[in-house]
């Protein structure tokens, strides 16, 4: 096979702006072409936040036996566990940037009944609903509304 040969970059050209670029109130000019995306930010279109919970993100990982991954979406770095527990798909991740403490919970839209999902989740981790700093519902109107969960 031959080897084809990429052009470097154009010397016009920035780096590709990323979400981090529209800190500050506005993105910033740059006439490259591309922009950055992460691979968290592509995840997250397939999941729902349902739920926060207390814990660090370590010890849950620990829990399952997962791999944490690292990135980054508009707030800063993001650690990520993305899974499936009896085919229903979750993802856990903490966000650096995030004033909210704690793991945040994501299961799939696809997913029928997310309340289930969460408690296979909770129960699997050992944890009970104590453990839970937040929950999604949603209004009659079809509005995620998150609220501190006593």
């Amino acid at each position: 096979m031959a080897e084809i040969e990429v052009l470097g970059p154009d010397p016009t050209w920035d780096l590709a702006p990323s979400p981090w670029d529209s800190a500050g109130g506005g993105w910033r000019r740059n006439n490259n072409p591309a922009f950055q995306r992460s691979l968290w930010d592509y995840a997250l279109g397939a999941f729902d936040l349902i739920a926060g919970l207390s814990t660090p993100m370590a010890p849950l990982a620990a829990r399952l036996r997962l791999t944490v991954e690292h990135g980054w979406d508009d707030l800063g770095d993001v650690e990520a566990a993305m899974f499936a527990i009896k085919k229903i798909d979750f993802a856990l991740s903490r966000t650096a940037g995030n004033p909210l403490p704690g793991v945040f919970v994501w299961v799939a839209k696809a997913e029928g009944d997310q309340g289930v999902a969460l408690d296979l989740l909770l129960a699997t981790l050992g944890l009970g609903r104590e453990a839970l700093t937040f929950l999604r519902e949603v209004t009659p109107e079809g509005e995620n509304y998150y609220r501190p969960y006593d």
